[in-house]
């Protein structure tokens, strides 16, 4: 057999890659960690130019290019516009720790926000019981434990209401 018609062989080596980062969080970022922080609120920014809420806040709005500073304090329930059931683990960013499978993973929009936050839904992982439109509020760690990141966000469980069309 030629070199050019033998079976190409793959070899696989399985490794854990450890990568620690940090980031500046910068101005607005900071102010709206040390807020969920410190008082467990979320605050969002304003476009002066077409209204637009953004959570988490950015100094330019995405679509206007202009400056933000109008800071609006936004709500700790909100609608749940998109979702997926995860069957493989998923390891938390800023914990290091997986999240064993299956679990549910979801985009809510908190009331006052035009954008979502992605996290943890704690319902259960079954497509006939969770929702797009679902009403759903933010779970904080107690605030003792609080560190300044979004890993101060438990999850999401469902609240009271009607689903949002």
């Amino acid at each position: 057999m030629s070199q050019t018609n033998m079976p190409r062989e793959f070899i696989s080596v399985p490794m854990t890659v450890d990568v620690p980062y940090r980031f500046a969080a910068g101005k607005y970022l900071t102010r709206f960690l040390k807020e969920l922080r410190d008082n467990g609120r979320f605050f969002g920014i304003k476009c002066p130019s077409c209204g637009r809420v953004q959570m988490p806040p950015r100094i330019v709005c995405a679509p206007c290019h202009v400056r933000n500073e109008e800071w609006v304090e936004l709500g700790l329930e909100g609608t749940l516009v998109g979702f997926t059931v995860m069957y493989l683990p998923l390891t938390d960013p800023t914990t290091g720790k997986p999240h064993e499978p299956p679990f549910v993973y979801g985009a809510v929009v908190l009331d006052g926000a035009d954008s979502s936050l992605s996290h943890l839904v704690n319902v259960e992982p079954d497509v006939e019981k969770i929702k797009v439109g679902m009403r759903m509020r933010v779970v904080l760690r107690p605030r003792e434990e609080r560190t300044g990141d979004l890993s101060d966000i438990l999850y999401f469980e469902p609240a009271a209401g009607p689903v949002q069309d």
